[in-house]
């Protein structure tokens, strides 16, 4: 019975090592600027599901609060989707972005555009009001537009 087992224990060793080995023996540090592209749309783009789903939450309590015309309580409303989805999502969306390993010869722009989207996120999240820190950032402005310039989707809008 132990040789049964210890054979199927040699087996998994092997199969992770042939399965590890595989890929061309490429770097796996080393991405290409598509690929870093690519990645980093994907996290925008999850970024921007949460926004939308949000969004979608925060009119839903509107109409649910009939707070159409009741400014204090959408302020309300806004404020803790903002505090706790919206700031939070766009905190992931940078922190997996800096996980990523930027293109060889790009590490300074990608660097720098990450920087500008942590100063930005600090500016809404050191308001005392998020809604109000939102509205000045510009919407991470700044941070899309470095983003644009090069080559990524990645709107606050």
């Amino acid at each position: 019975m132990y040789r049964w087992i210890s054979g199927i224990l040699v087996g998994v060793v092997v199969l992770g090592a042939v399965i590890s080995g595989c890929g061309g023996g490429s770097d796996s540090s080393t991405v290409t600027k598509a690929e870093f592209v690519k990645q980093a749309d994907a996290l925008c783009a999850e970024r921007q599901k949460e926004w939308k789903t949000a969004l979608a939450s925060y009119n839903q309590q509107v109409q649910e609060r009939n707070a159409t015309n009741k400014l204090q309580v959408q302020e309300e409303i806004a404020t803790g989707l903002l505090e706790k989805e919206m700031i939070p999502a766009v905190s992931k969306q940078l922190e997996a972005m800096e996980a990523l390993p930027a293109p060889e010869g790009d590490e300074e722009q990608v660097s720098k555009m990450l920087d500008t989207l942590s100063k930005e996120l600090e500016k809404v999240e050191g308001e005392k009001n998020p809604v109000y820190g939102l509205a000045k950032s510009h919407n991470f402005e700044k941070f899309e537009e470095e983003a644009k310039k090069y080559g990524l989707n990645c709107s606050f809008e």
